[in-house]
């Protein structure tokens, strides 16, 4: 049956073939591009708000030209209403993101032994793994307030990145294991033989530079050999405007259930030369658009695109070029569903890659709304939309107070017709006829209740978004934005959690602020999942609300009965409340602290058995009075303290300190249950159900 171009396109948006229908694609995004117009004129819109830019704004802030009301140089002054609350919030989410507490809890029995270093490795991965990420989270931040909608990329990025490096047959001969490859080169016979050992001893070098390097080695005894000095193998988060890089139907209510996502990035010769070694993209294809589109926005089709997306025209050099990656969930022959990505250029034929996602059950993107009033992604609010009305009344109040005052400091001269004065000032000379002829008009008398509103506009902007700390219900709307961002965030590191879990390295060592001792990460099954949150207070930045809180804490561990309290977690947690960063300091892995404590002691006891006397540590006096124990248990020692009544008393004393510093604790029960603790034979019973 034949099928029109038509026909043919709409199949291959549903079904997956070896090849992409390229011009599919194209018709796709365009036309997004143009239904989509409105949403782009809001985020302009919004874009301009913030940052006070309008039609015929002048350096001087004062209104110029045949519009100009209530007259000419009348004051058009800048207004931050939006900008403050934005830049505002913007730090509340980013401190949100680095004091919050993230915990991964199992959701079966086989991932149970592993959520302790789980939530540890998922708060690396926030900190340090993932490059870049509290700056593309900030980003993101700023995209959720100004555009309402805030979209990150994850994927993973495994590369090797090399260096042109000198080798000579000198060198080699000098390792007994190349000794072998050293005789191959030297060999005329023996070409193929050099050739592939040497891509052994190199890896990733290709054929051609293999072969290269052979002859120059057996001409002159030195080659240059790209070598690996560095790689990377990590996941990586961009955050994405939603108005400017990504893009997917407008109808699109939730993002995994998109027939297409695009992603529209500009790429330097170099990097598209890169991913040709790289990444296997065509090279032929890499050619044809460093040729022809280098410098150029989708010209053929700039005619149909929407006015708003004038701004980002305007952003591209000469030296770019533009790059789309369609992401499409598609049908195989035997039915299967997968995620595939097509890199093409929204105006030139053919593409770079074609390939399905191995790794990915999901478009590799995370899409969280700042209002979900609505059922589709883009019918969504900004705070510029909430905040524009109280902006534009506050600006009408401090301009008409500013030009009152310049009407009060210069009011209109009136003189008789034809005899204006000449000049006017302090101390000018102004002629005249008849007294009275020159005089000042009237003028407006002061608005008592301008700057009372301008107070009310600002109060009602404040309460809009959350900023009012005199309304308890404030501290309810910020908190449920910063939930948000952190859901957001949550999704993030879940999605790369999963992608490492997928195709990372078998095996990562890391350290994380908080908890003092190293861990090993392995990647473990690909199908364990983990329930994560990643959670903020935003009471807990009042310090005297986080005193309140950490007092509570420790109290309970009065009515601690059956030790479910762990006591070392707790004061982790509470010295990284103070400052997480301070606390990285402090404190030590546990080995650490015992090997310390170890050291401390032997050397208290090395001065004790040399006559010095030394007061006892401040802190672990079990650990202290276990090692005195068994160092007086010793028959040499014990045989000195029995002859050595200085020694003995010396010893003695370092250990009651201790001892001493234990009962200051006991006290402490003694004081909350009126007697000691209840025991038997020595072991306390105090803590035994009833």
């Amino acid at each position: 049956m034949n099928t029109t171009p038509e026909q043919e396109q709409e199949q291959a948006m549903i079904y997956a073939a070896k090849s992409p229908n390229v011009p599919a694609l194209q018709t796709a995004y365009t036309t997004a591009l143009n239904h989509l117009n409105p949403y782009f004129e809001a985020c302009e819109r919004s874009y301009r708000d913030r940052r006070n830019i309008w039609d015929g704004k002048s350096t001087d802030m004062r209104k110029h030209g045949a519009n100009a009301f209530p007259w000419e140089g009348a004051s058009d002054m800048e207004v931050n209403t939006i900008g403050e609350r934005v830049d505002a919030f913007v730090a509340i989410l980013t401190q949100s993101l680095d004091r919050s507490h993230i915990k991964a809890f199992p959701t079966s029995m086989a991932t149970m032994s592993r959520a302790t270093v789980v939530s540890g490795f998922l708060k690396w991965m926030r900190s340090s793994y993932i490059p870049g990420f509290r700056r593309q989270m900030e980003l993101g931040a700023n995209h959720l307030l100004e555009k309402g909608i805030m979209v990150s990329y994850i994927g993973w990025k495994s590369e090797s990145r090399t260096y042109k490096q000198s080798i000579s047959l000198e060198q080699m001969a000098e390792a007994e294991e190349m000794l072998p490859l050293v005789e191959a080169i030297l060999d005329p016979l023996a070409e193929a033989d050099a050739t592939g050992m040497l891509q052994q001893a190199f890896p990733g070098l290709r054929d051609s530079k293999a072969k290269r390097a052979v002859r120059d080695l057996r001409k002159t005894g030195v080659a240059e050999i790209p070598t690996a000095r560095q790689s990377v193998d990590c996941p990586i988060v961009c955050s994405l405007a939603p108005d400017q890089e990504v893009f997917f139907p407008p109808y699109t209510t939730d993002i995994q259930r998109a027939p297409w996502v695009m992603w529209r990035t500009h790429m330097t010769p170099q990097e598209l030369e890169k991913k040709v070694t790289s990444d296997g993209w065509d090279r032929e294809w890499v050619d044809m658009v460093i040729e022809t589109r280098k410098g150029t926005e989708d010209h053929e089709t700039v005619a149909d695109r929407p006015q708003a997306f004038d701004r980002l025209q305007s952003n591209t050099t000469n030296d770019l070029v533009a790059v789309l990656y369609g992401f499409q969930r598609l049908i195989d022959s035997d039915g299967s569903e997968g995620i595939y990505c097509t890199v093409f250029h929204p105006d030139a034929e053919g593409y770079a890659k074609h390939e399905l996602m191995n790794g990915h059950d999901d478009y590799p993107f995370i899409v969280t709304r700042l209002s979900d009033d609505q059922a589709n992604i883009y019918e969504t609010r900004t705070f510029s939309d909430i905040l524009r009305g109280p902006q534009m009344q506050i600006k009408t109040e401090r301009d008409s107070r500013i030009d009152r005052a310049s009407m009060a400091t210069l009011p209109p001269i009136m003189h008789p017709a034809g005899r204006a004065p000449t000049t006017w000032g302090p101390g000018v000379k102004v002629p005249y006829r008849r007294l009275g002829e020159v005089a000042f008009g009237p003028t407006p008398p002061p608005d008592p209740g301008s700057e009372r509103i301008e107070a009310q506009m600002v109060a009602q902007a404040d309460r809009a978004v959350g900023l009012d700390m005199n309304n308890p219900i404030s501290g309810i709307r910020q908190q449920f934005i910063v939930n948000k961002f952190l859901d957001h965030v949550k999704d993030v590191l879940a999605m790369a959690f999963k992608l490492f879990q997928r195709v990372g390295p078998d095996e990562v060592f890391f350290m994380v602020t908080g908890n003092p001792n190293p861990q090993t990460m392995g990647k473990g099954s690909p199908d364990d999942n983990y329930q994560i949150t990643v959670s903020f207070d935003t009471t807990s930045t009042d310090p005297e609300n986080a005193k309140s809180q950490l007092e509570t804490m420790v109290s309970l561990i009065q009515l601690d009965r059956n030790g479910k309290m762990n006591t070392d977690r707790l004061l982790e947690f509470a010295a990284s409340a103070i400052n997480p960063f301070f606390a990285d300091y402090v404190l030590q892995p546990d080995e650490e602290a015992a090997d310390k404590m170890m050291k401390d002691v032997t050397d208290d006891i090395a001065k004790l058995y040399a006559g010095i006397e030394v007061p006892a540590r401040p802190n672990g006096a079990q650990f202290a009075l276990q090692m005195i124990q068994g160092y007086a248990q010793q028959p040499d020692v014990a045989q000195r303290l029995q002859g050595d009544e200085a020694f003995a008393a010396r010893l003695t004393k370092y250990a009651e300190q201790y001892q001493f510093s234990m009962q200051q604790m006991q006290n402490a029960q003694i004081g909350r249950l009126g007697t000691n603790p209840a025991e038997m034979g020595g072991v306390q019973t105090q803590a035994m159900e009833q």
